[in-house]
C-alpha cells in the first residue's frame, strides 16, 4: 500500500486525555488536526480513572455519614453495603465521561484520527502506519506508563491496579495498598469506610511533597478512622498465603523485616514518561529520564514540536494537562504570552479532611525568601465548621513582607474546593490585603481563608510595635 501524505496544521501524538483535550480545542479554533493513536479500552469504556475514584469516594462518604449520625443525635442502624451495587454506580458514573473522549465525537468535530503507532522520521515528519504526516506543528501527548515497584514475586502473585479495582464484585476483607501513585490515600480511606481493613505501605508521593504540619493532621484523621499507614516501610516481596490470601514482606529501618497479611494487594505505581518508541532523537527533541524537556511555553528543542501532559515529567493531573493545552494552542495561533508555571497548579489529596496547596510551602518559601509571613486560621474558629462538627484543620497563607501571596496550604473540610480561589489569587499576583477584602457567604468554610489573610494586618502591627520598642530600648541603653 502506498504511503499517504497528510499535511494538517497540527498533528497530536497520543490519544489519552491530554491529546484529546488539545485536539478538541485546536479544531474548535479552526485548525486542521490529525490525532495519532487510539483511546485505551479503559478510556473508551469507563472514562478517566480519576472519575471512578471520585465516585467510589462519594459512596464511601455516604456510608461514613451514616456511621457518624449518632454523634448528631440521629440513629438508624449500621450501614449495609451492597458492593456490587456500589461498583455498578462507580462504573456508570465514570462511563458518563467516556462519550466526551470517544473517537466518534472527535471525528464528528472534524479531528482526523489515525489509529497507529507514531514515530518521528525526521525533524518535520511523523510516520504512523500507512501515513506520513508533515504538519506545521506537532504536539506530543503520549502520557506516562506505570512503573511497577520492584517487589519480588509480584509477577507470579499478581495484584489489583486502579484500572482493575473497580471490576471487583466482592469487598476485600483485608486490602493492602502500596506504590507512590496518586489516589492512594483516597482509595484507602474509601475502602476503610466501606468495611475493609486497609493497610498502606509507604508514603504516597502526593503526601511527601506537602506541608509536614498539614500532612500530620491528615494522617492523624485517617488513622482515627481505622486506617493503618506504615509511612517508612517498603514492600520487598510478596507470596500467596493459603487459597486466596497474600503475604507481603515489608522493610523499615526502625522495625527491620515485617510481615503483613491481606486478601488482596492494590498497587498504585509511579509512572515514567512514554517516550521510548517515538524516536525523539531523529526529530532533535531533547529529553531525559524525567521526560521531554520543554520551555515555559511547552516548546521542545525542536521549534515545530510541543509536548504536554505527563510526558513532560511535570505534575501528573488532568487540570495541569488542560492548562498546558491552552498555552500551546495560544502559542501556535499567536495569541497571548501565557507561560506554564507549576507553582500555579493546585495539588489536592481529596480525602476527608482534604489537603490542598498551591504555590510554595512554608519550608520552600523560607529557603527562597529572606523574610516571609505565615498567616493562619483554624477550622475550629469557623462557625460553619462548628455547626457541622468538622473543626480539624487550618488554612496557612505564606506571604512576603509586602503581603504578596507566595503559597497557600489548607487541610480540612472542602479544602479541595476552597483552593480554587487561592489559585486565582496566586496567578493574579494578589496580596493578603486583596484577599482580606473578598466577601464569602456566612457561614461558610471560605471565611477561614479570609480570616487568615486578615491576620496580615495584625502581624504587621505587632512587628511595628516590636520594632519601635526595640529601637526605644536600644536608644535608652
Amino acid at each position: 500500500m502506498a504511503t499517504q501524505i497528510l499535511k494538517p496544521d497540527i498533528c497530536v501524538i497520543g490519544a489519552a486525555a491530554a491529546g484529546r483535550a488539545i485536539a478538541t480545542k485546536a479544531v474548535a479554533a479552526g485548525t486542521t488536526v490529525v490525532l495519532v493513536g487510539s483511546a485505551s479500552a479503559q478510556d473508551a469504556h469507563i472514562g478517566h480513572p480519576s472519575v471512578a475514584v471520585r465516585a467510589f469516594c462519594a459512596v464511601a462518604a455516604h456510608a461514613h455519614a451514616i456511621r457518624r449520625a449518632p454523634h448528631f443525635g440521629v440513629t438508624g442502624g449500621e450501614a449495609e453495603i451492597d458492593f456490587r451495587h456500589v461498583m455498578r454506580h462507580v462504573r456508570n458514573a465514570a462511563a458518563a465521561t467516556a462519550p466526551d473522549m470517544s473517537d466518534e465525537r472527535l471525528g464528528a468535530l472534524g479531528v482526523r484520527i489515525v489509529s497507529a503507532h507514531a514515530r518521528f522520521k525526521d525533524r518535520r515528519t511523523v510516520e504512523a502506519g500507512a501515513f506520513e504526516i508533515r504538519a506545521r506543528h506537532f504536539v506530543v501527548a503520549t502520557g506516562a506508563q506505570p512503573e511497577m515497584p520492584p517487589i519480588a514475586g509480584l509477577d507470579e502473585v499478581g495484584c489489583l491496579t486502579v484500572e482493575t479495582i473497580f471490576a471487583l464484585t466482592r469487598r476485600p476483607a483485608r486490602l493492602l495498598i502500596t506504590g507512590g501513585g496518586h489516589a492512594t490515600l483516597e482509595l484507602a480511606q474509601a475502602f476503610t469506610r466501606l468495611g475493609s481493613q486497609v493497610t498502606v505501605v509507604g508514603t504516597p508521593v502526593s503526601l511527601a511533597l506537602q506541608d509536614p504540619e498539614a500532612a500530620s493532621i491528615l494522617l492523624r484523621e485517617l488513622r482515627a478512622e481505622g486506617l493503618y499507614i506504615r509511612e517508612s516501610a517498603t514492600a520487598t516481596r510478596i507470596e500467596r498465603k493459603g487459597r486466596s490470601g497474600v503475604r507481603l514482606y515489608v522493610w523499615s529501618e526502625t522495625g527491620g523485616e515485617e510481615i503483613v497479611d491481606g486478601t488482596q494487594l492494590l498497587v498504585l505505581p509511579d509512572t515514567r514518561s512514554a517516550t521510548a518508541e517515538l524516536d525523539l532523537k531523529k526529530a532533535g527533541i531533547g529529553f531525559d529520564e524525567n521526560g521531554i524537556k520543554v520551555s515555559d511555553r511547552m516548546r521542545t528543542t525542536n521549534r515545530k514540536v510541543y509536548a504536554i501532559g505527563d510526558v513532560t515529567g511535570g505534575q501528573q493531573s488532568i487540570h495541569a494537562a488542560a492548562r498546558q493545552a491552552e498555552i500551546v494552542l495560544d502559542a501556535i495561533l499567536g495569541k497571548g504570552t501565557a507561560q506554564a508555571n507549576e507553582l500555579l497548579l493546585p495539588h489536592v489529596i481529596a480525602t476527608e479532611p482534604a489537603l490542598a496547596s498551591v504555590g510554595l510551602t512554608e519550608t520552600v518559601a523560607r529557603r527562597q525568601h529572606k523574610s516571609i509571613r505565615v498567616l493562619r486560621s483554624a477550622y475550629a474558629d469557623n462557625d460553619r465548621a462548628q455547626a457541622e462538627g468538622s473543626t480539624g484543620g487550618f488554612v496557612k497563607v505564606i506571604c512576603d513582607d509586602p503581603g504578596r501571596i507566595l503559597g497557600v496550604t489548607m487541610v480540612g473540610s472542602e479544602a479541595n474546593e476552597l483552593i480554587g480561589v487561592w489559585t486565582l489569587a496566586l496567578a493574579r499576583g494578589l496580596t493578603a490585603d486583596d484577599m482580606s477584602s473578598y466577601l464569602p457567604a456566612y457561614p461558610s468554610f471560605g471565611e477561614i481563608g479570609k480570616r487568615a489573610a486578615s491576620a496580615y494586618f495584625a502581624d504587621k502591627a505587632r512587628r511595628s510595635i516590636v520594632g519601635r520598642l526595640t529601637s526605644m530600648l536600644r536608644g535608652s541603653g
